[in-house]
């Protein structure tokens, strides 16, 4: 045989084996075959799902400067008072969750679950262990942070062949430097006055290496990449001038990142910092000036000359919320709208579009108080979910889902086997994308301070108990005394009391140690029915003790010893 018909048959025999191997694949083996997909997760910051009502808007929801206003969702989540083309557009042409949640309704247990796919209460991190030792009840708060050398969502992207990105807000590592101010010098940091002006060259300066200390710490965790990184929330920085939002500052990034990250597929986590407090709408003197109206050139890392063109001008944007005949006070939500706007056009600029997934959501509410409840308000978020080459325009999902399914949902795309992976409460939202629409939970669970509940499609179980020495403080009728002195029977959930008071203030069963509500008929969660269905409450309560006995070492009350 000469050498071309050789060749000719090994050709002929390597064609015959490959079609071979794609007939006997199935077709979500073909479909497993597509270029993985890049994930890009931006995220709000206390921004629930739930439209407030006119009854609503009568309580002071910004601590007595802006009375009636309160954080708003989206148009897609059928806000007709915002104004939010952009997100609204990519939301009907992708998916949207009607049925979002959170596990914990603070920052920093939402952020870890988000970011590992576990409950916050399995954080083994220094601080937390040290507070809650093994045998001990927990109390989830802002207390839980990312491990050093546990696996988590970036982490496990890296060895799947991901470039990953980090943008925003922190709030998930190194409690012990961001609640040591005075400490700062000893720890790494630099210190400077609150009243520091950071025009000057050499604050500026020193505010620059702290935010490189944090963009570097950030990046042991599983991030090639970090920049427009602030360590926790705006007052954290201990700057009267810097307790501003900047958006144009982090949105550029998340640009660069996109722009440097090759051929690679990526991960970027985008968590940006409105609407937290200082609220965005808040005006003084006819200004926003902690949002719209506030210096462009005060970032995290100081003073930045930029005139930062990667986002329309401030005043455009307030001036395309008046015209189109919505209340400036909410045009903090156009802000983010273009911020998500110039992600979208960077990577059509790139050609990366059609296969990128951009998911929008909360790292959880604050609609009436609700953050750090188990209550609607604190634990629903808003979410869509926008692919182009993998999601259906125009689908909806009404089923359950939370924060410990992204980690499991982006692993599974990135082409993880899930079943190598040691620690996963959440599941694999593939299937729903793809169109499915049977639920992928029967119930969740819930955990926040000495609360914790269970839900299903239409009914919510929350519990409240304390560990024993608060347990029979309260019992010999100690009094405690929370914020702005005031005086309870009873502890808040969590030690943060400004919180605590807000919450207890507009949830009349807050400190009710069984809760039990009706969603599908009281979606408010008004009325405590517990006492009138003791069968409900019975069969809600063996949820939550199955939930509960998954954390070893865990006692909560007479529930689990």
């Amino acid at each position: 045989m000469n050498r071309v018909s050789s060749t000719k048959n090994i050709i002929k025999s390597v064609a015959i084996i490959l079609l071979a191997l794609l007939i006997s694949c199935s077709e979500k083996d073909v479909t497993d075959l597509k270029p993985k997909p890049n994930v890009i997760l931006i995220m709000t910051d206390d921004q629930s799902s739930i439209v407030p009502t006119t009854e609503d808007a009568e309580y002071n929801f910004s601590d007595g400067n802006a009375m009636g206003v309160q954080s708003r969702p989206f148009g897609f989540n059928g806000d007709s008072e915002v104004h939010t083309p952009i997100i609204d557009d990519l939301a009907r042409n992708g998916m949207i969750f009607t049925r979002a949640y959170v596990s914990s309704s603070v920052c920093s247990p939402s952020r870890y679950t988000t970011l590992t796919g576990r409950y916050a209460g399995r954080c083994e991190g220094q601080r937390f262990s040290e507070l809650f030792p093994r045998g001990e009840m927990t109390r989830v708060e802002n207390n839980t942070e990312l491990e050093e050398s546990r696996e988590n969502l970036p982490r496990l992207l890296q060895k799947a062949g991901y470039r990953t990105g980090f943008v925003g807000k922190s709030h998930v590592i190194d409690h012990h430097v961001l609640n040591n101010s005075k400490d700062w010098d000893k720890l790494g940091l630099k210190s400077y006055d609150s009243e520091a002006d950071p025009k000057d060259p050499q604050v500026s300066k020193i505010m620059e290496h702290n935010h490189k200390y944090w963009a570097d710490r950030i990046t042991e965790f599983g991030f090639d990449y970090a920049n427009g990184v602030y360590a926790a929330n705006l007052r954290e920085l201990y700057n009267d001038s810097l307790n501003i939002h900047n958006l144009e500052w982090k949105n550029k990034a998340a640009l660069d990142f996109i722009d440097e990250a090759g051929d690679e597929p990526f991960f970027l986590y985008y968590s940006e910092m409105v609407p937290h407090g200082p609220a965005p709408w808040i005006r003084k003197d006819g200004k926003y000036v902690y949002g719209l109206d506030s210096n462009p050139h005060f970032t995290g890392k100081g003073y930045v000359e930029d005139d930062f063109k990667n986002m329309p001008n401030r005043e455009q944007i307030k001036k395309e919320v008046i015209a189109a005949g919505k209340d400036p006070d909410h045009a903090w939500l156009a802000w983010f709208d273009q911020a998500v706007g110039s992600v979208i056009e960077k990577l059509k600029e790139k050609g990366i579009l059609e296969n990128t997934l951009i998911i929008i959501t909360s790292d959880h509410g604050n609609y009436n108080y609700g953050k750090s409840t188990i209550y609607e308000g604190g634990i629903k978020i808003p979410l869509m979910m926008y692919w182009e080459a993998g999601i259906d325009a125009g689908s909806t999902y009404d089923e359950l889902v939370q924060n410990i399914d992204f980690t499991p949902t982006f692993l599974e795309l990135a082409g993880v086997n899930l079943s190598t992976v040691k620690e996963l409460d959440g599941v694999s939202l593939k299937e729903t994308l793809q169109g499915k629409q049977k639920p992928v939970h029967d119930y969740l669970f819930f955990e926040l301070g000495f609360a914790r509940g269970v839900m299903t499609k239409d009914l919510k179980y929350i519990t409240v108990r304390y560990n024993e020495k608060l347990k029979q403080q309260v019992e010999e009728g100690v009094v405690f005394t929370g914020w702005n002195n005031h005086k309870y029977k009873q502890p808040y959930y969590i030690r943060n009391s400004h919180l605590g008071y807000h919450a207890a203030l507009l949830n009349e069963h807050y400190f009710e140690a069984n809760q039990l509500f009706d969603l599908k008929n009281d979606s408010k969660e008004n009325s405590n029915i517990a006492a009138a269905n003791p069968g409900k409450v019975k069969e809600m309560k063996k949820l939550l003790v199955k939930s509960l006995k998954t954390f070893p070492g865990r006692p909560y009350g007479e529930l689990v010893k």
